[in-house]
């Protein structure tokens, strides 16, 4: 194929994804992402609130935080100059340090980002024919991503269906290692996995279980830890990241160290990553003391996300179960989704329409997200802006 003729093809299917309603953009800011986020526009700057936003706690901009960024920038540089096992630095392990200590896990492994981890966790697991991962429909792209790379066989269950997952671990009985991947709060619609009934599953059929933490770190659990502390379960690996609580960037694997040994010499997205920037590693290491430290935090954000759910239904909107900050709003079709964000754009309100792939066709909606910097008022100005439903 010539090049223009791959040119002409990929202009035809940015075309289709017009028609579609779901052509993606790159939105770029003027002004630091927080509470607010300022656009730049043909007739002047456009300063709206940040609905889209996983920095729960508000700690990307909390001056703590950021000091801890510039204290490791100052001592290790810029860049981490290589890979882990290449030229590691202190500050990266001080990090894996601090988090396995705060979820009661013997060590942890710190890699560039969170989808990074579930890639190194899912790959290093299943690494036989005989292996199988045995996923929940609904888990973030990553695990799948990760169970594509892994040499073991992929299956599904319905989503929080433990009865499916059962059926699933019964029919793989002659595997060698069967891994069950679930989240803990799933990202699109909030909602929270059956932890405590999905662990007794594995335990029955001894198979592992790896939970990805990435939406409950710093918002459920005792002093944030998680819902997997809140339920008392314990499961082989434990995944989270450093780019939503943490207000930075990098993914967590806890688990008993000879778990994270094994990832450590068989994750080839950690062998052959260059290590996650200090500025970052520092950040997310002062944002977890700062967790530790303010154990109220996480009861904050429920509240807030309690009073804007609240607040919708009362509008009669049908907005589904749940306690996380992560509150959808479901409208159905692209074409909606579009014109409710646009709508609250005018209104002053950053809310972007979330479509397929990322959610089911017919299940397009605004994914709003509720923050620990979010001000009282700003609740009320965004169900406002949103209205009644008709």
């Amino acid at each position: 194929m010539s090049r223009p003729e791959l040119i002409a093809e990929a202009r035809a299917e940015l075309d289709g994804l017009v028609v579609a309603g779901r052509l993606r953009t790159r939105p770029v800011s003027s002004a630091p992402v927080g509470r607010t986020v300022e656009f730049r526009q043909p007739g002047g700057r456009k300063v709206l609130i940040n609905w889209a936003t996983n920095d729960y706690l508000g700690l990307a901009h909390f001056l703590p935080v950021r000091n801890g960024a510039a204290r490791a920038l100052r001592r290790a540089g810029a860049g981490a100059g290589a890979a882990r096992l290449l030229g590691g630095l202190a500050i990266h392990r001080q990090l894996e340090q601090a988090y396995a200590r705060f979820v009661n896990r013997e060590d942890c492994l710190l890699t560039t980002s969170g989808y990074q981890a579930n890639l190194c966790a899912v790959t290093a697991l299943a690494s036989d024919p005989e292996d199988v991962l045995i996923l929940d429909r609904m888990c973030h792209a990553s695990t799948y991503d990760g169970a594509k790379l892994a040499t073991g066989t992929l299956l599904r269950f319905a989503h929080n269906d433990v009865e499916d997952l059962e059926r699933q671990l019964a029919r793989t009985d002659t595997a060698r290692r069967r891994i069950v991947c679930v989240e803990s709060v799933y990202s699109m619609d909030g909602d929270e996995a059956p932890l405590a009934a999905i662990a007794e599953a594995c335990a029955r059929h001894h198979a592992a279980l790896v939970v990805d933490e990435a939406h409950a770190l710093g918002v459920l659990g005792p002093g944030g830890r998680g819902l997997c502390a809140e339920a008392g379960v314990t499961p082989d690996l434990l995944v989270a990241t450093c780019s939503k609580s943490l207000g930075s960037q990098g993914g967590l694997i806890a688990g008993d160290s000879a778990l994270i040994e094994l990832i450590v010499n068989r994750g080839r997205p950690f062998i052959y990553s260059t290590a996650p920037c200090p500025a970052a590693a520092g950040a997310a290491h002062t944002a977890l003391a700062q967790l530790d430290r303010h154990p109220e935090w996480p009861g904050e954000l429920l509240v807030a996300a309690a009073r804007l759910r609240d607040g919708l239904r009362a509008q009669g909107w049908d907005v589904p179960t749940g306690r996380s900050p992560i509150v959808p709003l479901i409208v159905g079709s692209e074409a909606a989704a579009l014109a409710l964000a646009a709508k609250l754009a005018e209104a002053g309100h950053h809310a972007p329409a979330i479509r397929p792939p990322t959610v089911p066709e017919g299940a397009c909606r605004l994914r709003l997200t509720v923050t620990r910097a979010h001000r009282p008022s700003d609740l009320r100005k965004l169900l406002a802006a949103i209205g009644s439903r008709q």
